[in-house]
C-alpha cells in the first residue's frame, strides 16, 4: 500500500494536470476565437475593396456606354461620308469588345409590354387605341447588363391611351398594279380659242 506522503504527491501532480489541461483548453479556444475574428475582418476588408473597385469600374463602364450610344447615333446619320462611317463603326465595336471582357452585355427586352426592371421610359405617345396602352412605341437605346444585372436600363417611348388622340397612322396599302385605270382627259389648248378671238 502506499504511504499518505506518496498519495498526496499524487494528488498534486493530477491537480496540476488538471490545471493545465484547462489552460490549454482555454487557450485553444482564444486562437480560434481570435482566428475567426481576424477571418471576419479580412473579408470584410477584401469585400470593401471589392465595392471601391466595383464601383470605379461601374462608373467607366457607364461612360463607354455613353460613347457607345453617341457612336450608334452618329453612325445613323443621314448624308455622312461612308468611310466615316466605317471608322465609327470600328470604334464602335471596339467599345462593345472593352465591354464584353468586362462582362458587360447588350440587351433587348422581348415583347411590346413595358418591363419597369430592365427598361426606362423617355417618353409618351399618345394614342387612341386603348390595347396599345403601356405598350412599346419605339426603342431609342440598347440596354445593358452586368453580371447579370441592369447596368444601363434600354429606353423605350411608350404608348398612353388619351381620349380624342389622333389615331396612330398606317401604312398605305401598296397599289394593284394590275388594276385597270382611266387615263386622265387631255388638257384643252386654250392658247389657239384665246389667239383666234384676237384676230376676229
Amino acid at each position: 500500500m502506499s504511504s499518505p506522503e506518496a498519495q498526496d504527491a499524487t494528488d498534486v501532480v493530477l491537480a496540476e494536470i488538471r490545471r493545465l489541461q484547462t489552460a490549454f483548453d482555454a487557450k485553444i479556444r482564444y486562437d480560434e476565437a481570435r482566428e475567426r475574428v481576424f477571418d471576419a475582418m479580412s473579408e470584410e476588408l477584401t469585400a470593401h475593396r471589392q465595392g471601391l473597385v466595383q464601383a470605379q469600374l461601374r462608373t467607366v463602364l457607364l461612360d463607354l456606354v455613353a460613347m457607345h450610344d453617341d457612336l450608334t447615333k452618329l453612325t445613323g446619320s443621314p448624308g455622312r461620308d461612308p468611310a466615316t462611317v466605317e471608322a465609327l463603326l470600328f470604334v464602335r465595336e471596339t467599345v462593345e469588345q472593352t465591354l464584353a471582357r468586362n462582362g458587360v452585355e447588350a440587351f433587348t427586352v422581348e415583347g411590346s409590354e413595358v418591363d419597369r426592371a430592365r427598361q426606362k421610359v423617355i417618353s409618351v405617345v399618345e394614342t387612341a387605341d386603348p390595347g396599345l396602352d403601356r405598350h412599346v412605341a419605339e426603342r431609342s437605346r440598347t440596354g445593358f447588363s452586368w453580371h447579370d444585372k441592369v447596368l444601363r436600363p434600354e429606353w423605350v417611348k411608350v404608348y398612353a391611351a388619351v381620349q380624342g388622340a389622333a389615331p396612330e397612322p398606317t401604312t398605305p396599302e401598296p397599289a394593284d398594279p394590275t388594276a385597270e385605270t382611266t387615263p386622265a382627259a387631255p388638257l384643252e389648248d386654250t392658247r389657239t380659242s384665246t389667239e383666234e378671238g384676237a384676230s376676229s
